[in-house]
């Protein structure tokens, strides 16, 4: 467990994101930072990465007793459901003993300050300026220092949504699945037909483009996301036949179908 307190902004009842998720629920920011407060201790008590296996946002609103909660952090990107479980995408920034070590030496550091400028105020000039020349001045702090704040902005930057990540290859003029080796080696190693592949394509489209439930959802590397979807067959669009061919499911003729008749 990381510790018995965390981190809270003095403006967290006035950010744009409490009051987006007030709207949306309807509610007053008193409960909505109550709601963040609960999540965020839950997150710290039970997790050291930001990631909560096993757990979705049911589950959340089930433990806090708010029915669309956790639906609305993640609409507001302050958390999100994969097939694994919740993540925090800013855990290490506020939670955890990397943010808490953060937090205890800037209050150090402000204590510093403040016994350093009372000293001032007690010594004549002269003393000072001696004391100043015997002095050399803090050498300023690393970039990306303490958990690699800056590295952590930089990544989160690139984080998008699956129809920017398809527009994005149609304007580099790549396929955004059909030509990842990760998924082709898999493909080749199990036989799987590339068929099914393409189905599962058109259903997790169907979830992640605008209209869909999870079209909200945010990720750094989609191919890579997708991937995870197709070997771990959380569609269930097909079963592996005892000699190692596949078959597509009930759930698969369905999608099938659905789709080829969209398209036609």
């Amino acid at each position: 467990m990381a510790g018995d307190w965390i981190k809270m902004r003095s403006d967290l009842f006035t950010h744009p994101k409490v009051v987006r998720i007030t709207s949306a629920l309807k509610a007053d920011r008193l409960r909505t930072v109550g709601g963040l407060m609960s999540v965020w201790c839950l997150f710290d008590v039970h997790s050291v990465d930001g990631k909560l296996e096993g757990y979705n946002c049911a589950t959340v609103d089930e433990m806090i007793g708010w029915q669309g909660f956790a639906e609305a952090m993640t609409a507001v990107g302050w958390l999100e459901e994969t097939p694994e479980g919740l993540v925090l995408p800013e855990f290490e920034t506020h939670n955890g003993q990397s943010a808490k070590r953060r937090a205890q030496d800037a209050d150090r550091k402000r204590s510093g300050r403040a016994s350093a400028a009372d000293a001032d105020k007690k010594r004549t000039r002269e003393e000072k300026s001696r004391e100043d020349s015997k002095t050399p001045p803090n050498p300023p702090a690393p970039v990306g220092a303490e958990g690699g704040e800056s590295t952590r902005k930089k990544a989160r930057a690139t984080r998008c949504s699956l129809k920017t990540f398809v527009d994005q290859c149609q304007v580099a003029d790549e396929k955004p699945i059909s030509e990842y080796r990760p998924l082709l080696d898999y493909v080749e190693t199990t036989g799987l037909p590339m068929e099914h592949v393409q189905l599962c394509w058109q259903v997790f489209k169907g979830d992640f483009l605008p209209g869909g439930d999870k079209s909200s959802r945010l990720q750094a590397d989609w191919r890579k996301h997708f991937l995870n979807y197709v070997k771990k067959g959380y569609y269930r669009l097909w079963y592996a036949k005892p000699d190692g061919t596949f078959e597509l499911s009930t759930a698969g003729i369905q999608a099938k179908t659905y789709y080829a008749k969209k398209a036609a």
